[in-house]
């Protein structure tokens, strides 16, 4: 008997896949809502709430992503069960060969819709999904064949995995997240390093030191580095040029025409991460260079929202962590900044290295004054309650001002105080905006 515990998306998908198999399960969320509606479609003798005391009932146990396992519940000296994520159950039912798998702290989901859209473009049928879009397990419940998986895996997903092995494993770049789910920086990175393939190809960046020092481990074979920084990588990107050292000595390819969904340097790493996998896969470069010419990026990642002869308005609520909004400072001058949420890291005065892009920094939501309160004393700040009261004291401050400026919203925390996810919280931030600049 299995038990699925959380019925989110990722849940949903479990339970249809354990249809699919007939196999005999039960069903839990701790949200009465989600419970409710889910008794429309399933027998009331379907659920079963999950204790410290009753676990044992089960042979394993699928958690959603975004419940912690470190609850007391599951701290059970002689279990009898197994703990595991939506991973487990999709990698036991496909090819390791068919996987393209992608993870890192920042960056990972545009660098795996891009890697998806080169598959596309070179009519390969391609599931994406994971972290991001369709969860894994809908890539089993479909009746499409495919013929390569493109997917995203957060630290949460690979928490459970002991031996996993596509044929391509990506760790885009890794900087302090999660802190709140982890013990410490070490034991967030040692989730992240069970994505590497023992028998595939792995790309590491060395940009950052907790990549590189991984990719220097010498029991860590079939492996290929990238950099934006560092000219001693097998690929980098120099000038507006990919130089390739690994399939072929010193060739440069020119990337002079992006999309500007691939604007800033942070995206490089995608960029060269992408055709890196072309390499591999032996695609026709012509169809890498048009891909990363016409790509559309997914929304609340740094996406231009608005744009004019004095404004610019930044949306990257995907923005979950320090590092990832600091990325997008690097990109803009006179800002004014907006941040707020549940802030899972401390250090939010690492922001005032950048305190000369800044015009103003506006908080919100739960951790505002906590952030205020570590930059208040070299720039300007104002807390706010929520994103609705924020905007009407950013546009006075907007109508001030007749410079060229930016609007970022880079919250540098996650959504969950206000908002069931930054994707809400992006589409909410966009509608106040839109209707603040249109009145």
């Amino acid at each position: 008997m299995f038990l699925v515990y959380g019925l989110q998306k990722t849940g949903i998908s479990i339970t249809k896949l354990l249809e699919k198999k007939n196999q005999a399960f039960k069903i839990w969320d701790d949200n009465p809502l989600v419970r409710k509606n889910f008794k429309k479609k399933y027998e009331s003798k379907l659920f079963f709430n999950p204790t410290h005391d009753n676990l044992n009932n089960f042979k394993k146990i699928f958690v959603s992503p975004g419940i912690s396992l470190r609850q007391k519940k599951f701290q059970i000296k002689n279990k009898s069960f197994q703990l595991h994520r939506d991973l487990n159950l999709y990698i036991s039912n496909t090819e390791n060969q068919k996987i393209i798998s992608v993870t890192g702290t920042n960056g990972k989901s545009t660098t795996t819709k891009l890697i998806g859209d080169i598959l596309k473009k070179n009519n390969i049928k391609t599931f994406v999904g994971g972290n991001i879009g369709e969860p894994l397990c809908n890539s089993l419940i479909s009746k499409k064949k495919f013929g390569f998986h493109a997917i995203e895996l957060s630290s949460f997903q690979l928490e459970t995995v002991k031996d996993f092995d596509s044929k391509i494993s990506i760790i885009t770049n890794l900087s302090a997240d999660h802190l709140d789910r982890y013990k410490n920086l070490v034991d967030y990175i040692n989730q992240k390093k069970k994505i590497i393939s023992k028998n595939g190809i792995n790309l590491f960046s060395i940009d950052d030191k907790y990549s590189r020092k991984i990719f220097l481990q010498k029991k860590i074979k079939n492996k290929i580095s990238f950099s934006i920084l560092d000219q001693s990588a097998d690929v980098y990107m120099e000038k507006g040029f990919i130089i390739d050292n690994f399939f072929k000595n010193n060739r440069k390819v020119l990337i002079n025409n992006i999309s500007r969904e691939l604007e800033g340097h942070f995206n490089y790493q995608n960029i060269l991460i992408a055709y890196i996998c072309s390499k591999i896969l032996k695609l026709p470069e012509k169809n890498f260079i048009h891909v990363i010419k016409n790509f559309k990026g997914l929304p609340y990642r740094s996406s231009i929202i608005f744009k004019n002869k004095n404004l610019k308005v930044i949306n990257n609520s995907k923005s979950t962590n320090i590092n990832s909004t600091i990325n997008s400072i690097k990109n803009y001058s006179k800002i004014y900044l907006i941040l707020g949420g549940i802030a899972k890291e401390k250090n939010f005065e690492i922001l005032l290295k950048y305190q000369k892009r800044i015009i103003c920094v506006y908080t919100f939501g739960k951790s505002a004054t906590f952030i205020g309160n570590k930059l208040k004393k070299s720039l300007n700040v104002k807390k706010f309650v929520n994103l609705k009261s924020l905007m009407k004291q950013l546009m006075k401050d907007l109508k001030k001002n007749t410079d060229k400026s930016n609007i970022l919203f880079a919250p540098a925390c996650t959504s969950f105080d206000q908002y069931e996810n930054f994707e809400e919280r992006g589409k909410h931030f966009s509608k106040l905006i839109t209707e603040s600049l249109n009145k």
